[in-house]
């Protein structure tokens, strides 16, 4: 691949859609300012004006895929580009951390992957290092294939081979760890709240067009519909709901399909995807944390997805760090294929609790908010504004279940906190991955004698945050104790500290 190379001609349609899906918004409301009857040809002016900028869009889009080239050379990925200032951009490919792929609709006919270059400092850019926005498959698992050996023969001189002794390149050893099953897929759907969501997107997108859509005639009719029988209305009800519910299954399907995890050498390589197919590597070594979210759904059923924080990625990109490694799993099925990926945690540990002193400061919390709510609601839609009362029983609620679950975890090397907003988390940490460990304590905290716990490990630009509130003053030294340099190997056995039962 010394030669240079240009992205697939499809390169200049995606750029063009790109550009439209961008510009989609404003041209939409250049459509309803200008609904009226048009008087003159001036009228008709922003839509020529509109239309010259899409054309010239287009042009400039093949310009840009013309001058953009890319190669091999040297142990670099090499790219040249620039609609007027030529750039070029040269990665070494110890840099080069993965190659994620996707297949969108328009790649998977004609064969070819939009490919983003993650590096190990890409974590501080607003993008990717590089992306190549449509090659053929079989150019970039080639690229795949020249970069991995290349790191791998980088790796056996660095680490003073036998003189002598040749690099041989083996095929990278491949095992499936998981596949999603659809009745997971189904049982994701249902218990992820997706019916909601796709109710309240509608809803928005409706807010939109309040002066077109007559909202007043429609609740007027809705009304006499209610009133004329309780139990059509409920039966209308419920099929919004079952048709909103197939739509989120119907989602679901589309991104989730295919869901797969293989374990490469040293690499995690999760495919997902019906429509567009997406390929993403996660390197071991770059795996800062495991998180483990358990919503009220699916809680009481034992099922639990877990998500990796991965230093590295883009802000800009979705799901670059935070990346989603079993979407929809019983808990008690985790822990084998973990232990495959990440043998060196613990993922059955025992918790330490919050103090019971710390069950009102849950509770009372909670209440005021509900309060804040509750009170001018009830003001301005009085009488029916009092049925917001109910939020105090739920507050309650919420509060002690919050402290039931809030607890802490120490080890030789690991530290594990389980808070919970409404979703309980389990977040993991190893102390070498840990970027800062502090508490805090305000001044009704400190007549209790309780503080709150924040712990950060790499993830995005500012990190991935962690905080349990309202534990004993004394757990949060321990835990201070635990992070410091200085601290003996002996304070691993105090008293609160759970001993890392997997070192001898």
């Amino acid at each position: 691949m010394s030669e240079e190379k240009r992205l697939h001609p499809i390169t200049t349609v995606l750029n063009a859609l790109k550009t439209l899906k961008e510009a989609f918004i404003p041209i939409l409301i250049l459509v309803f300012l200008n609904r009226g009857e048009a008087e003159s040809i001036l009228d008709y002016l922003p839509f020529f004006i509109m239309g010259a900028m899409i054309i010239l869009f287009l042009f400039l889009g093949v310009i840009k895929w013309w001058r953009f080239k890319y190669w091999i050379e040297e142990g670099e990925l090499r790219i040249e580009q620039g609609l007027f200032v030529k750039k070029k951009r040269y990665i070494p490919f110890e840099r080069i951390q993965s190659l994620n792929y996707t297949e969108g609709i328009l790649h998977r006919p004609l064969k070819l992957v939009k490919i983003k270059v993650e590096t190990a400092g890409s974590s501080s850019n607003l993008d990717s290092e590089a992306e190549l926005t449509a090659i053929t498959k079989q150019e970039a698992d080639e690229l795949n294939r020249i970069i991995s050996a290349a790191k791998k023969k980088l790796k056996e001189e660095q680490s003073e081979l036998v003189e002598g002794e040749e690099f041989v390149e083996q095929e990278p050893k491949e095992h499936i760890l998981y596949k999603m099953s659809p009745k997971d897929l189904l049982v994701m759907a249902t218990t992820s709240g997706g019916a909601g969501v796709v109710i309240g997107g509608i809803l928005i997108f409706l807010s939109q067009f309040g002066e077109i859509i007559p909202f007043e005639a429609v609740f007027a009719e809705l009304i006499d519909f209610v009133e004329a029988g309780f139990l059509l209305a409920g039966i209308v009800a419920v099929l919004v709901f079952f048709v909103a519910w197939v739509i989120a299954v119907g989602l679901t399907f589309l991104r989730y399909a295919h869901f797969t995890v293989k374990l490469v050498d040293k690499d995690i390589v999760i495919t997902r995807g019906l429509l567009e197919k997406k390929q993403t590597t996660v390197p071991l070594k770059r795996i800062q944390g495991i998180t483990f979210d358990q919503n009220v759904m699916r809680e009481p059923f034992g099922y639990t997805s877990v998500t990796i924080e991965s230093a590295g990625g883009s802000v800009l990109e979705k799901d670059s760090n935070a990346i989603r490694l079993l979407p929809m799993i019983r808990e008690k099925e985790t822990y084998a294929i973990l232990n495959q990926i990440l043998p060196d945690y613990h993922w059955k540990t025992e918790f330490t609790g919050v103090p019971k002193r710390a069950l009102k400061r849950y509770i009372f919390w909670k209440m005021l908010f509900s309060l804040v709510i509750i009170g001018p609601v009830s003001y301005f839609f009085f009488p029916l504004g009092l049925a917001s009362l109910v939020l105090i029983p739920l507050a309650v609620i919420l509060g002690w279940w919050q402290y039931k679950t809030a607890g802490w975890s120490a080890s030789r090397d690991q530290l594990t906190l389980k808070f919970r907003g409404i979703s309980k988390q389990i977040v993991y940490m190893k102390k070498k991955r840990v970027q800062s460990l502090e508490w805090t304590q305000t001044i009704f905290q400190r007549k209790g004698d309780v503080a709150t716990i924040h712990s950060t490990i790499k993830s995005y630009t500012s990190g991935s945050h962690s905080s349990i509130a309202h534990i004993a003053k004394e757990d949060a030294d321990l835990m201070m104790d635990w992070y410091s340099p200085e601290a003996e190997v002996k304070k691993v056995h105090e008293p609160g500290l759970v001993p890392d039962t997997n070192t001898p």
